[in-house]
């Protein structure tokens, strides 16, 4: 079981909660672990992707709190990339991939860091990377035959982040020609976040600056 504890997140330094959590601020923790990743996962697929069609519209209207930048303020940059390392290490874990192919653990704790340091280029979500890894693993983005660098994990990454990126142009212009006609502008579903499931879920033992969104 994955026990990570709320990290204090402010200006890129990290405090440990229980030395110096100020005192009026309400501790705590965010529970995952492998079994529970696999639910989210599939849940994930299932409200965010039909077919081989990605819901973009609903991935975009989930709120900026809710997204990656979001959730290291609330949780804490450690507990993010804890969590980020623990999704990284399932998707290599599910590759047919030698050892030698695959990102050494060093490498997937480097990988995690620059994702939640890029994350901020178009407020990435959690969705947004279990959906990318998921297409990864099913070939969208070309035949895995090597990811020994996190380069060609982010050059992966870049494809699913241009498909976001023009999806989120679409939708803009589709709501300023809206606006034209009509004051009323159809809101995109608003499915569950991760960060819902993770706060209610029960412990369980076992290149470029984008602004998209």
């Amino acid at each position: 079981m994955i026990v990570v504890k709320e990290m204090k997140f402010r200006n890129n330094s990290i405090t440990k909660a229980k030395e110096t959590a100020a005192p009026k601020r309400k501790s705590s923790k965010l529970y995952i672990d492998q079994l529970e990743y696999g639910m989210i996962a599939n849940l994930v697929g299932q409200q965010y992707q039909h077919g081989n069609e990605v819901n973009f519209e609903a991935i975009l209207s989930i709120p900026l709190e809710d997204r990656i930048p979001g959730l290291i303020e609330k949780f804490g940059k450690k507990t993010m990339h804890r969590l980020l390392v623990m999704i990284i290490r399932e998707f290599f874990n599910s590759l047919v991939l030698t050892k030698a192919k695959k990102l050494t653990e060093t490498k997937i704790s480097v990988t995690a860091c620059e994702l939640m340091l890029s994350s901020a280029e178009d407020f990435l979500t959690l969705e947004d990377v279990i959906l990318f890894l998921q297409r990864a693993r099913a070939g969208n983005y070309g035949v895995i035959k090597n990811l020994s660098s996190p380069v060609v994990f982010f050059n992966l990454l870049e494809q699913y982040r241009q498909e976001r990126h023009e999806a989120y142009k679409k939708i803009e212009a589709a709501k300023e020609e809206a606006l034209k006609e009509s004051p009323m502008v159809r809101m995109a579903p608003e499915p569950t976040s991760i960060n819902d499931l993770m706060n209610k879920a029960c412990v369980i033992n076992i290149s470029g600056q984008r602004m998209s969104g």
